[in-house]
């Protein structure tokens, strides 16, 4: 393909692979979009919203954690392509608030269970902190993925933020997701699924790609997006196959645990 993007061999197999997952794993899509959250989230109904009649694949406090990251590096993408420095010392505590936030709330929401927790965690509380905790891993975790994938003559060194003022096209992006969470009109339910889950995906590929580049010593080396093609596809193949056999796992085990707090079985049902 003169001027576009060529694919070697290796990765029209990764290509071919992923899409034959997709189309053979049984079920519709709203099955297979249960399991991939089943896999990573307890998926307890009073915990979650429902839109359209559906509960959403991740609790409330999984959807923003993964709809807050999946915004911040798409915006991030563009944004700031390629930087590969962490944020100042002063925005890191402020990440650290966001995500000590979630952090403090998930606590609390786990006491409350017990009759025990110092003040009522809803489902906004959960999805708002949760959001904000999407935020903060993004700014810290996109940089990594840039520094280990792309040569230092390629990677852009700066930061991925420097002032506060910068966080807020960030905040709005995730904030549009996060109402359109609590709006909850039933057509909204598949793009808000979809997004929740690629958001998940995101972020185990990103990690499983950064793997995949120290196992073969090629950290610091892609000069081209037609070679950052193949640890991405190669860490998508991993996330996938890890979410799978998670998934699989709970499912195997969940007769033989107890399930006071109505945690489903299997994907799809409480």
């Amino acid at each position: 393909m003169p001027g576009g993007l060529e694919l070697s061999f290796l990765q029209m197999a990764l290509v071919t692979g992923i899409v034959f997952y997709a189309l053979a794993i049984p079920g519709d899509l709203l099955f297979k979009l249960d399991a991939m959250g089943f896999s990573v989230c307890h998926q307890i109904a009073s915990h979650s919203y429902s839109l359209g009649g559906h509960q959403l694949p991740l609790c409330a406090r999984c959807s923003g954690i993964y709809l807050g990251a999946l915004a911040s590096i798409g915006l991030l993408a563009v944004l700031r392509r390629r930087a590969s420095r962490l944020p100042t010392g002063h925005m890191l505590a402020i990440l650290g608030v966001f995500f000590g936030a979630m952090l403090l709330d998930g606590i609390n929401s786990t006491l409350q269970n017990f009759n025990s927790g110092l003040w009522e965690s809803t489902n906004i509380l959960r999805l708002f902190t949760g959001a904000l905790s999407g935020v903060a891993v993004a700014f810290v975790f996109y940089p990594i993925f840039n520094m280990s994938l792309w040569h230092r003559d390629i990677a852009r060194r700066e930061r991925v933020l420097e002032q506060p003022f910068e966080l807020v096209a960030y905040m709005v992006a995730t904030g549009v997701l996060v109402a359109l969470v609590l709006d909850g009109g039933d057509w909204l339910f598949y793009p808000l699924a979809i997004l929740s889950v690629a958001g998940m995906l995101s972020l185990l590929t990103m990690a499983n790609s950064i793997v995949v580049l120290m196992v073969t010593r090629r950290e610091g080396t892609i000069t081209t997006f037609s070679a950052a093609l193949t640890p991405l596809l190669l860490g998508l193949c991993l996330a996938l196959i890890e979410l799978t056999l998670l998934s699989y796992g709970r499912a195997s085990l969940a007769p033989f645990m107890t399930n006071s707090l109505g945690m489903p079985v299997t994907p799809g049902l409480p």
